[in-house]
C-alpha cells in the first residue's frame, strides 16, 4: 500500500480518464452533429428522388387528361356535328352528349364536363350531378373576356365546398383552319393525385403538398386539417392589392418558396427550406406543355433528432462502460508495473554501491518491456566487469589499424620507385618502348593509389584514361581503336575519380576479349549549361535486355548482380548517385555488334566550379 501514497497510480488513472473522456465528449458532439446532418441529407436526397419519380407520373397523368379532347377526332360524326355553324337539333345534341359521356366514362374522378361551341355558342353538359355546371361565356367571333381569362389556362385550381379541384380547359381546334371552334372544361377530383402523393408519405413524416402554376395554387395536400385560404396563394397576384392579401395568408415557408422560384439568382428545380419545426423539401418542374408543378414534402425536426438521440444514447452507454473498465484496468496495471520498477530501483542502488552480483528472477517465456529492461540491467552489471578489458582490446585494434595504414602508404611508394628504376634500366638499354610503357603504367598506378583526393579535374581523368588506352593498344594493336572527344572548357571541371576507366574497361573485356576479336571505342564528352554529358560508345557484344534490367535492379534496389559487367557498371552508377544525388541520370541503349551507348549526365554545380578554379590557381 505504500506505492499508493506516492500518488503515481492516482495520476495515471486520472490522466487516462481525462485522456479518454475529453475525446469522447468531442467525438460525441461531432458525431451528434454529423449524424443529424447525414440523416437529414439522406432524407432530403431520398425524398427529392421520390418526388422526381412522382412528378413524372403526375405529368403523364395530366398529359393523359389533356389528350382527352383529342379523342373527339376518333368519331368523324362527332367532329362533323361540332364543326357545324348552325345549331344542332335535339337528336344531334343527344348524340353529342352520349359520345362525350362515353369518352369520359372510364374516368370516375372526372366530375362535371361542359363543352361550349364557339360557332353556335351552344353549351353541352354531362355529369352535372357531381358538381355545378361550369358557366362558359359566349366567345363566338371574339376572344374571351378578361373576367374569364382563367379558361384560357390548360389547368387551374378551383374550390368546391372548400375542397380543391383540378379544372382542365381544352380548346377544340379545327385541324384545317387551326381556329378554336369549341372549349371543353371539366373538373377532376384528386383521387389519382392522392394515390401518387401517398407513396411519398409515412407515419413518421410530415405532409406532402402539390402546387401548380406560377402562383403556387395548392391542388392537394396530405395534411389532415387544412385551411385552403391559408395554404394556397391567391390568384391574380399581379394586382398589388390582391398580392398584399395573399402575402398575409401565406405561411413563411411558402413565401420563401415563392421567392426562390421567382428570383433568377435563386431559381432552382429542387432545394430545401429550413424552419424551426423542420425542413420543407421541394421539387419544381415544367413539362413540355408549359404546366408548372411543385411538390413539397415536410420533414419534421423531431424525426431527425429521434434518430441521432438514439445513436447518441447507445454511444454514451458504451463509453461509460469503457471508462469504468479503463479505470479498473489502469489501477491493476499501474500497481503491477510500479512494483516491478521498485525492484529495479533496488538493483540500481546495489550497482551504485559496487555490487555487480544481482539476484535474478526467473525469465518468462514471453518477456514484456519491463522484463527486457530488467534483463538488460543484469547484462549491464555483468558487462561492467569487462569494461576495462574491452577498452584495452579496442586500443590494441586501433594500433594495429594504424600500422596497416602505414604499410599501405609504404608499399605503393616502393612499387612506384621500383618501376622508375626498371624504366631507367630500359632507357640505358635503349628499349624506349618499354620505358614508355613503364612510364604510362607508373602514371596509372600513381593516379589509382592516390587515396587522398576523391575529386579530380576532368583533364586528370582524361590523362589517366589515355595512359590506360596506350597500354591496351600496345597489347591488342590494330584490334583496338579508340577516340576521345571533349571540349577544352570542360577540362577544369571536377568529377569523381575513376569514372571513365571502368566504363572503357567493360567495353574492352566484353567487346574485345569476349566478342568478335576487334572493337572501336569512342568517348564523347559534351558540356551543356547545367550538365556534363559523357557517352561511351562501342560496337562490341553490347547488352541484352535482361542484362540492362540487371543493371537497373542493382542501381535501384542495391542487389548483388551475378553478371560481372553488371557489377562494374552498377558500382560506378551507385557511386555517382551517392556523389550527385537525384540530379545524376544515366541510360543504356544497345544493338549488339552495331552500337552500344552508355550515357552519364553529371550536374554542374557552382561550388564545384569554384573548386575547379582553385585547382587551376594552385597549379
Amino acid at each position: 500500500m505504500k506505492l499508493v501514497k506516492v500518488s503515481i497510480i492516482t495520476k495515471i488513472i486520472v490522466s487516462l480518464i481525462v485522456a479518454t473522456t475529453v475525446p469522447f465528449i468531442i467525438s460525441n458532439y461531432l458525431s451528434y452533429q454529423i449524424t443529424g446532418n447525414s440523416i437529414k441529407r439522406q432524407l432530403v436526397e431520398l425524398n427529392q428522388n421520390s418526388m422526381s419519380i412522382t412528378m413524372s407520373a403526375l405529368q403523364s397523368y395530366f398529359h393523359e387528361l389533356s389528350l382527352l379532347g383529342l379523342t373527339y377526332f376518333s368519331d368523324p360524326e362527332l367532329v362533323r356535328l361540332l364543326s357545324e355553324k348552325k345549331p344542332q337539333n335535339p337528336a344531334e345534341s343527344v348524340y353529342i352528349e352520349q359520345r362525350l359521356e362515353k369518352i369520359y366514362a372510364n374516368y370516375s374522378e372526372i366530375g362535371a364536363v361542359s363543352y361550349k361551341s364557339a360557332l353556335t355558342n351552344k353549351q353541352f353538359n354531362i355529369r352535372n350531378h357531381y358538381n355545378e355546371i361550369v358557366s362558359i361565356p359566349d366567345f363566338k367571333d371574339h376572344e374571351m373576356s378578361d373576367a374569364h381569362s382563367e379558361l384560357k389556362q390548360p389547368f387551374q385550381v378551383t374550390l368546391n365546398n372548400r375542397e380543391p379541384r383540378l379544372r382542365v380547359n381544352k380548346p377544340f381546334i379545327d385541324i384545317y383552319t387551326r381556329e378554336v371552334i369549341g372549349l371543353t372544361t371539366f373538373d377532376v377530383k384528386p383521387l389519382q393525385i392522392k394515390n401518387f402523393l401517398t407513396s411519398l408519405t409515412t407515419s413518421e413524416q410530415g405532409p406532402v403538398y402539390l402546387f401548380i402554376g406560377n402562383n403556387l395554387e395548392l391542388l392537394y395536400t396530405t395534411a389532415d386539417e387544412m385551411d385552403s385560404t391559408e395554404l394556397s396563394l391567391s390568384k391574380g397576384v399581379k394586382q398589388p392589392t390582391q398580392q398584399e392579401t395573399a402575402q398575409k395568408t401565406r405561411e413563411s415557408w411558402q413565401v420563401e418558396l415563392y421567392q426562390r422560384l421567382h428570383a433568377p439568382q435563386l431559381s432552382t428545380d429542387k432545394g430545401e427550406i429550413q424552419t424551426t419545426e423542420g425542413s420543407y423539401v421541394y421539387f419544381n418542374k415544367t413539362d413540355e406543355n408549359g404546366l408548372i408543378m411543385t411538390i413539397v414534402k415536410f420533414i419534421p425536426r423531431t424525426l431527425i433528432n429521434k434518430a441521432r438521440n438514439s445513436a447518441l444514447g447507445k454511444t454514451l452507454l458504451i463509453q461509460a462502460v469503457s471508462i469504468i473498465f479503463i479505470s479498473i484496468l489502469a489501477t491493476l496495471i499501474s500497481y503491477y508495473m510500479l512494483r516491478r520498477i521498485k525492484i529495479m530501483f533496488q538493483h540500481i542502488k546495489q550497482l551504485q554501491m559496487g555490487n555487480f552480483q544481482l539476484k535474478r528472477r526467473p525469465v518468462q517465456k514471453t518477456p514484456d518491456e519491463l522484463d527486457l529492461l530488467e534483463i538488460r540491467l543484469h547484462e549491464m552489471a555483468g558487462e561492467l566487469d569487462e569494461l576495462w578489458n574491452k577498452q584495452y582490446r579496442h586500443q590494441l585494434e586501433l594500433s594495429q589499424a594504424r600500422l596497416k595504414m602505414l604499410q599501405a602508404q609504404i608499399n605503393p611508394h616502393f612499387l612506384y620507385n621500383t618501376l622508375q628504376s626498371i624504366s631507367t634500366l630500359a632507357i640505358k638499354s635503349k628499349a624506349h618502348d618499354v620505358s614508355d610503357r613503364l612510364a604510362d603504367f607508373a602514371a596509372m598506378f600513381r593516379y589509382s593509389m592516390d587515396i587522398e583526393n576523391e575529386d579530380v579535374s576532368l583533364e586528370e581523368e582524361i590523362e589517366h584514361i589515355q595512359h590506360y588506352m596506350v597500354l591496351q593498344q600496345g597489347r591488342y594493336k590494330q584490334r583496338l581503336q579508340f577516340e576521345l572527344e571533349y571540349p577544352n572548357e570542360a577540362s577544369c571541371l571536377l568529377v569523381p575519380k575513376m569514372t571513365l576507366q571502368p566504363l572503357v574497361e567493360n567495353s574492352i573485356i566484353h567487346g574485345l576479349e569476349r566478342g568478335n576479336g576487334q572493337i572501336h571505342i569512342v568517348v564523347n564528352i559534351v558540356l551543356t549549361k547545367h550538365s556534363l554529358l559523357i557517352e561511351v560508345i562501342d560496337n562490341g557484344k553490347g547488352f541484352t535486355d535482361q542484362q540492362i534490367e540487371q543493371v537497373k535492379a542493382g542501381y535501384l534496389e542495391q542487389v548483388v548482380v551475378s553478371e560481372k559487367r553488371g557489377i562494374g557498371l552498377s558500382n560506378v552508377l551507385k557511386r555517382l548517385m551517392l556523389y550527385y544525388g537525384n540530379e545524376f541520370t544515366w541510360s543504356i541503349s544497345s544493338k549488339p555488334y552495331k552500337k552500344t551507348i552508355v550515357a552519364l549526365s553529371l550536374p554542374i554545380e557552382s561550388s564545384r566550379e569554384e573548386q575547379a578554379d582553385e585547382v587551376i590557381n594552385r597549379r
